[in-house]
C-alpha cells in the first residue's frame, strides 16, 4: 500500500454505523472518515476531495462513490461486506436494479465470513478477501456453575432466527431465555419462560448470569456478540446460517444446530446442557474467541487490504 495514497472511508447514516470493528478498521489505514446519507441523497463530493481510494462501509455508500469515480476514474473503491447485500434471498429486483446502476463502480470487497465471499463471487467476478470482526464488549469470565439460563442478543430483522429460539422453549420448560436488543420490536410471546430485555445499557449483567448463548439465525455473516459470549464464558450454540459456523472444527462442531428449527434447537440446548464435557467446552470456546480480539482483527485486515490494493493496482 502505497504511502501517499489518500484514503477515504465513508459510512451510511443509519443510526448504527460505523460498527466499532470497522471503524477501527478504517481508522488503521485512512486518513479520514465521512458519513453519507442512506441511499440516494445531496452529498457534498468536496468532502472526498483528493481521494485516491474510496473504503466503504456497506453498498448503501455506493451512489456517492459512483459520483465521484466518475469525476476521478483513476480512484479505486472498495467496500466491506458485512451484511445480506448478496444473500438470495434478498436479491430482489429492486436490489438488481440497485446493483447494475452502482456495482460497476466498485472494484473489490472485503468480506466477513467465506459464506459471503462465495455469494459476491457467484454475482460479480472481482477480488474478495475475508476479514472477521472483533469482539467489542469484553466481559472476563468468573467462577459460577453453570446454569439453565439462554441468552440471545439481536435485531429485529427476521434471519436472526429469534423466532425459532422463542417456539423451541415449549419444549425446555425448566430453561428461562432473555431476549435483548431491538428483537423485542416484533417479539409477540406469552411464554412464562421468555423474558423479553429489550435495550440494555450494558451486556455485562447478562453475560455474568446466563451460561448458554443461542444464535439459530438463517443468515447472520459473523456477528460480533458470539465472540463476546463465548469470551464472557458462556457456550454458544449456533445454526449454519452463522458465520462462526465455518471455523467451528474439532469438539466445538457439537455447538452447531444441525436442523434450524425449534425442536432441533431444543434437543441441541438439552443436549449441551446435559454434556459431562461443557466445562471443557467452556473453555475452549473462551480460547478461540481470543483469535478475535481487536488487535488480531486490524492486523489481519491492514494485511489483506494491502494484498487487496496490490491485486487491483
Amino acid at each position: 500500500m502505497g504511502e501517499l495514497m489518500n484514503i477515504t472511508f465513508l459510512y451510511p447514516a443509519s443510526g448504527i454505523s460505523p460498527h466499532p470493528a470497522h471503524l477501527a478498521w478504517a481508522k488503521s489505514v485512512s486518513s479520514r472518515v465521512v458519513e453519507t446519507p442512506m441511499g440516494i441523497g445531496f452529498f457534498d463530493l468536496e468532502k472526498l476531495r483528493g481521494s485516491d481510494l474510496l473504503l466503504l462501509e456497506s453498498l448503501y455508500c455506493a451512489p456517492f462513490a459512483r459520483k465521484y469515480k466518475k469525476k476521478n476514474p483513476n480512484c479505486t473503491v472498495i467496500s466491506i461486506i458485512a451484511d445480506t447485500s448478496f444473500w438470495s434471498e434478498r436479491l430482489g429486483v429492486l436490489r438488481r436494479i440497485f446493483y447494475w446502476r452502482y456495482l460497476g463502480y466498485v472494484d473489490g470487497f472485503i468480506a466477513v465470513s467465506e459464506r459471503i465471499k462465495r455469494d459476491i463471487r457467484s454475482y460479480v467476478d472481482k477480488p474478495v478477501f475475508v476479514v472477521r470482526p472483533f469482539l467489542v464488549n469484553k466481559v472476563s469470565p468468573r467462577r459460577r456453575t453453570l446454569n439453565r439460563k439462554i441468552l440471545f442478543v439481536g435485531n429485529e430483522v427476521k434471519e436472526k432466527g429469534y423466532e425459532y429460539l422463542i417456539k423451541s422453549m415449549k419444549y425446555l420448560p425448566d430453561f428461562q431465555l432473555f431476549l435483548v436488543g431491538d428483537c423485542y420490536k416484533k417479539v409477540r410471546t406469552r411464554e412464562p419462560n421468555v423474558h423479553v430485555e429489550g435495550r440494555v445499557p450494558s451486556l455485562k449483567p447478562y453475560f455474568e448470569e446466563c451460561s448458554i448463548y443461542t444464535h439459530p439465525a438463517d443468515f447472520d455473516p459473523c456477528p460480533t456478540v458470539v465472540w463476546e459470549a463465548m469470551y464472557a464464558g458462556l457456550i454458544p450454540i449456533i445454526s449454519k446460517g452463522v458465520g462462526q459456523s465455518e471455523l467451528f472444527k474439532g469438539e466445538l462442531r457439537k455447538l452447531i444446530v444441525s436442523k434450524n428449527e425449534p425442536k432441533s434447537i431444543a434437543n441441541k440446548i438439552t443436549e449441551i446442557y446435559n454434556f459431562k464435557g461443557k466445562k471443557r467446552l467452556v473453555e475452549k470456546c473462551k480460547r478461540f474467541s481470543e483469535k478475535y480480539t481487536k488487535e488480531k482483527s486490524t492486523k489481519r485486515f491492514k494485511k489483506s487490504f494491502s494484498q487487496l490494493i496490490k491485486e487491483l493496482c
